[in-house]
């Protein structure tokens, strides 16, 4: 995920791996506007069968509102449960829901940048 983040124009910093807070990457923007924008991104690598519920969304907003961040986006591997869909939208400028349909997109984004800047061997 910090690979499709950096590829398009962020600045990024892992966080560690337990302890994080709700939070596994910083994505940070600097877009020329002063202070840039700061996106706290959570992950999770789960199943199909096992959704994401509404406590990681709201954890990752308690993150978004402590950091002062200008977003979090939760990112799976499968999808969410509706409660968690309603609970971001409710707060749909703060707070983001990709599932696995959107994460794919991205992968094929970022393969095809990586495909088209790669030198000819």
């Amino acid at each position: 995920m910090a690979s499709i983040f950096k590829t398009n124009g962020f600045d990024v910093e892992l966080t560690p791996e337990s302890r994080d807070g709700g939070v596994d990457i910083f994505a940070i923007r600097k877009d020329g506007f002063p202070g840039g924008t700061l996106h706290l991104i959570e992950c999770k690598r789960y199943e199909p069968s096992n959704k994401v519920g509404i406590g990681i969304v709201r954890r990752l907003l308690g993150a978004v509102d402590h950091h002062r961040a200008t977003k979090g986006l939760v990112i799976t591997t499968s999808s969410f449960y509706s409660d968690a869909v309603k609970f971001a939208s409710q707060s749909k400028y703060r707070l983001g829901l990709s599932d696995y349909a959107v994460l794919t997109r991205w992968m094929k984004n970022l393969q095809s940048k990586i495909t088209r800047y790669a030198p000819n061997h």
